[in-house]
């Protein structure tokens, strides 16, 4: 079964689009309406509950082989309505609004769900990782129903033989180096080794093995070298990239542990290709770490030293880079921090604590009167800046090369990632996120977000590795179909209004309801004296 969801903000046109293919028909729900109109009425009334929550639409699609179609049409709307209850009580949607309505227009059976993410009580459906829950759902459903299995292109961690590969095979039972290297590496992790002893054995078993490692000593990726073929991991598998070895083959890793040893393992003398064959196979290898887990929120900010010292660069390779680093970046003005401090938390609701953070590392700081948020690679080092006048206008200056963008992220292991189009933009969007977490009792994966200026700055390799990619560009198509092209599995999500427009109104929204609380208190004190 395959699954999709999107989040919107009208439901009437959602409704209209549903309703209006040709042989729709509304075959269940929680709802009484029967058209576009009744339906939307029925959502408006709950969505009185937060009239301030403007991505309020959920519309699911879920889908089976025109094989997997019940031939009795009552008995397969019934089991179409008992998988979509099922699916929704998994998502949580269980105290919801929430209309099914079938589809025949196509050779796979299909239904589309449309529900409100306002819950009946008041409450609103956490939807910071609703990625990972629908899939976990219907790889679930698939079991419970009898279904045949499909699983997404994310979740595939072998990249399956090619034709030729399956032909080269059957013609003179030759395996290609690709899939002789998947299988060495499935063979010498079977027993979860250390990094170190994994990249032993394969050396013991005549693969070249090279691990790139950044400047803060973290690993950037891993490529494979076999008989003068060499492959990164990414070529072979998300299961064979530096993280996939830990998620999905058991090889265990630790920074403080291991580098040395793989340090070493890296020698001419462990090495059978020359240094720049090395450094030819580095370029190459998947950045499939992140290098810096910055903390993002107040909540964060005891993350120790180590880590930190992770986020930014030591020293430049050469003095003409880093002149030439300067040359780009607008002068900083420690005399105008406060104001320019000030003016963030002011118009557009960041946190002190935040900014503050982001001060202490360079990456936000006062250039004249105007805020200036670097531009960074993953590994830390500053490429250009986004300048952010009075009037909420941003320019940036011009980078020294692409792959390069603001970004913060949350600890642990990076699985997901979060596209905006300026790092308020980004930085709005995380603080929505971890609101919603702390709202919900949830806990998202750790996750990247980024500022961007245009598609060219992403940091694709990386980004084609995570487990789960947004595009939440809102108000500039343009951008957002970019990179979209760039990652054409990533989600687009695009609301009506600005991430940060959001965000004041939910911090408006608390303040308001804080007020109200008080004022309620103060009126039950009042009510104690008066008995």
């Amino acid at each position: 079964m395959i699954g999709k969801q999107i989040k919107g903000t009208g439901f009437r046109g959602c409704l209209n689009y549903v309703l209006g293919k040709k042989d729709a028909a509304l075959i269940g729900g929680t709802m009484c309406g029967q058209t576009p109109e009744e339906l939307a009425a029925e959502f408006a009334i709950a969505r009185q509950l937060r009239p301030n929550l403007k991505v309020a639409v959920f519309h699911a699609t879920l889908s089976v082989a025109s094989t997997e179609k019940l031939e009795d049409s009552e008995e397969n709307d019934q089991r179409w309505l008992a998988i979509a209850a099922n699916y929704m009580k998994a998502m949580e949607f269980d105290n919801n609004q929430y209309a099914v309505v079938k589809h025949s227009d196509t050779e796979h059976d299909h239904i589309h769900i449309v529900a409100s993410r306002i819950c009946l009580d008041g409450g609103v459906v956490d939807d910071s990782w609703d990625y990972y829950k629908s899939q976990e759902t219907i790889r679930q459903l698939e079991r419970n129903y009898s279904l045949e299995t499909v699983t997404p292109s994310w979740e595939t961690d072998k990249r399956a033989q090619t034709t030729g590969e399956h032909r080269q095979l059957k013609s003179k039972g030759n395996k290609s180096v690709r899939v002789q290297l998947q299988d060495l590496i499935d063979e010498v992790s079977q027993n979860h080794p250390s990094m170190p002893e994994f990249v032993e054995r394969l050396q013991q078993q005549g693969v070249e093995v090279q691990v790139g490692l950044t400047r803060t000593g973290f690993s950037k990726g891993i490529s494979y070298n076999l008989d003068e073929v060499a492959l990164s991991g990414t070529q072979l598998g998300k299961a064979y990239t530096f993280s996939g070895l830990q998620k999905h083959r058991g090889v265990s890793y630790d920074k403080g542990r291991d580098n040395a040893l793989i340090e070493a393992l890296m020698q001419p003398q462990n090495l059978a290709i020359a240094p720049s064959e090395a450094e030819e196979n580095e370029l190459e290898s998947s950045q499939s770490e992140l290098v810096a887990r910055a903390p993002a929120t107040a909540n964060e900010l005891e993350l120790s030293q180590s880590e930190l010292a992770a986020t930014a660069p030591t020293t430049p390779a050469t003095a003409n880079k880093l002149e030439l680093q300067l040359s780009i970046l607008p002068e900083p003005n420690e005399i105008q921090w406060q104001k320019v401090r000030s003016h963030l938390a002011v118009e557009y609701s960041l946190p002190l604590e935040l900014l503050n953070l982001l001060h202490s590392h360079s990456w936000l700081y006062a250039g004249s009167e105007k805020a200036v948020f670097t531009g960074r690679t993953l590994d830390g080092e500053a490429r250009f800046a986004f300048v952010l006048d009075e009037r909420g206008n941003f320019t940036t200056t011009h980078p020294l090369s692409s792959e390069a963008a603001f970004w913060v992220a949350t600890t642990g292991e990076i699985e997901r990632a979060v596209i905006a189009c300026n790092p308020i933009e980004a930085l709005s969007i995380l603080l929505i996120e971890q609101e919603n977490s702390q709202d919900n009792s949830a806990t998202a994966p750790a996750t990247i977000y980024l500022g961007i200026e245009r598609a060219s700055q992403l940091p694709r390799q990386f980004l084609q590795e995570l487990d789960s990619v947004i595009i939440a560009i809102a108000e500039d198509y343009r951008l957002a179909r970019n990179a979209s092209e760039l990652l054409p599995n990533a989600e687009l999500v695009n609301p009506q209004s600005s991430w940060n427009d959001i965000w004041i109104q939910l911090i408006e929204q608390e303040q308001q309801t804080h007020k109200q609380n008080n004022q309620q208190y103060k009126q039950r004190i009042q009510d104690i004296e008066l008995d």
